[in-house]
């Protein structure tokens, strides 16, 4: 059986290199580092691949 691997540093790129999140001028958005959005990530990538992929 395969196991899925969520591609998060994929996401962490799209959100702050091309996106640039905590340039965006959007309320909110500013406070988005890629700290806090690298550990969003991690535990929604541990959730989707150890949860709902089973």
């Amino acid at each position: 059986m395969t196991t899925y691997l969520p591609p998060v540093e994929d996401f962490q790129f799209i959100l702050h290199d091309v996106l640039k999140l905590t340039e965006s001028g959007l309320p909110g958005h500013d406070e988005l580092d890629a700290d806090f959005t690298a550990a969003i990530l991690e535990a929604a990538g541990k959730i989707s691949g150890e949860i709902l992929a089973p």
